[in-house]
């Protein structure tokens, strides 16, 4: 009998044993598995509706699926992003393409990852009513930011005008009091981008001359990567710009509620951000893989070089392909891409 009841609990003492054993592969046997932390990564970019839908991602969730903590850096100075990139205290930026020829052709280890969007309107040069065409503007107070993507609106309009930049006076300002100069009377005519462009219309008898509505193609933004981090994690960063994708048709399908997530973090009514926003174009995952849209890039990419290295703002012309890869948007989707 002893013998019995003995061989009957081995049995069962074996078989908990055994069922043990089975979760301590998964879950443990009575203990939870940790939970894997969230991969840390910062960003940082100018006061431009554009990028509203990162604020989206991260407020909803979105980046927090992928395993992604963002965190955003206030920083709006762009020589100050190029030292951070070069130290290696930056991982990513929202940027126009024209600071991105800037970057790489001073060796900022960078490359840009994706379109993020492309001006339609909300980038322009307000003058005074007696302006009536870009030759007026010839001997002409114009407001603008140097080495910025007013500058280069600008500069690349004239460009294609055959006219000089140094038959104009420059009213140099910092993005932020671009419209304010022109407000004050300081300047004829001012070179910025929403919400400021339309700040700088309520100043009496003036017009929009141009804007990107007439031009577009030239102010597109860009998301750029630390070369390292692509490198050495790729599967972060494809994790944040699934994200991005993510939040970008959100805003699509629920504009209403999206606006009132994104507006608090730039200090407008969700009203005013969709109106904003109407005048730019925020790219699919979709439309940025074909070879019309690479080439489109690279050709603008070139020409703004060219005029940056005829005005003396570059030295040497950089490589646009080296410049933006596409490889990561092409894989996005894979089922081995993460």
């Amino acid at each position: 009998m002893w013998y019995t009841l003995f061989k009957i609990m081995k049995t069962k003492i074996l078989s908990v044993i055994g069922i043990c054993a089975v979760l301590a592969m998964t879950a443990g046997c009575g203990h939870k598995a940790p939970e894997k932390k969230p991969a840390k990564i910062n960003i940082a970019f100018k006061q431009w509706v554009g990028y509203g839908p990162f604020f989206l991602a991260r407020d909803k969730g979105f980046f927090g699926d992928e395993g992604i903590d963002l965190k955003f850096v206030d920083e709006q100075i762009d020589s100050a992003r190029r030292d951070a990139f070069k130290a290696g205290m930056l991982d990513c930026e929202g940027g126009t393409i024209d600071l991105l020829v800037s970057k790489t052709a001073h060796d900022t280890p960078i490359t840009a990852v994706l379109e993020i969007d492309s001006s339609y309107g909300g980038d322009g040069i307000v003058a005074a009513n007696n302006i009536k065409s870009l030759k007026d503007l010839i001997g002409k107070k114009v407001a603008f930011t140097r080495d910025d993507v007013n500058q280069t609106f600008i500069s690349y309009l004239f460009y294609k005008e055959g006219l000089s930049m140094d038959k104009i006076t420059v009213v140099s300002c910092e993005p932020e009091k671009v419209a304010q100069a022109f407000l004050n009377g300081d300047a004829d005519a001012a070179v910025t981008w929403e919400p400021w462009l339309s700040e700088a219309l309520k100043r009496p008898d003036t017009h929009l001359l141009v804007s990107t509505k007439d031009r577009p193609g030239i102010i597109i933004d860009t998301l750029n990567v630390r070369n390292d981090l692509i490198k050495n994690d790729p599967g972060l960063i494809k994790g944040l710009m699934r994200g991005w994708f993510k939040a970008v048709k959100y805003y699509k399908e629920h504009p209403v509620e999206a606006s009132e997530i994104i507006a608090k973090h730039y200090g407008i009514t969700a009203e005013e951000y969709r109106k904003n926003v109407e005048k730019l174009r925020w790219i699919d995952h979709a439309d940025q893989t074909s070879p019309d849209k690479r080439k489109e890039l690279a050709d603008i990419f070139n020409t703004i070089a060219d005029i940056k290295l005829s005005n003396g703002r570059i030295t040497r012309k950089p490589d646009a392909q080296k410049a933006m890869n596409a490889t990561l948007l092409q894989e996005l989707y894979n089922e081995d891409s993460r």
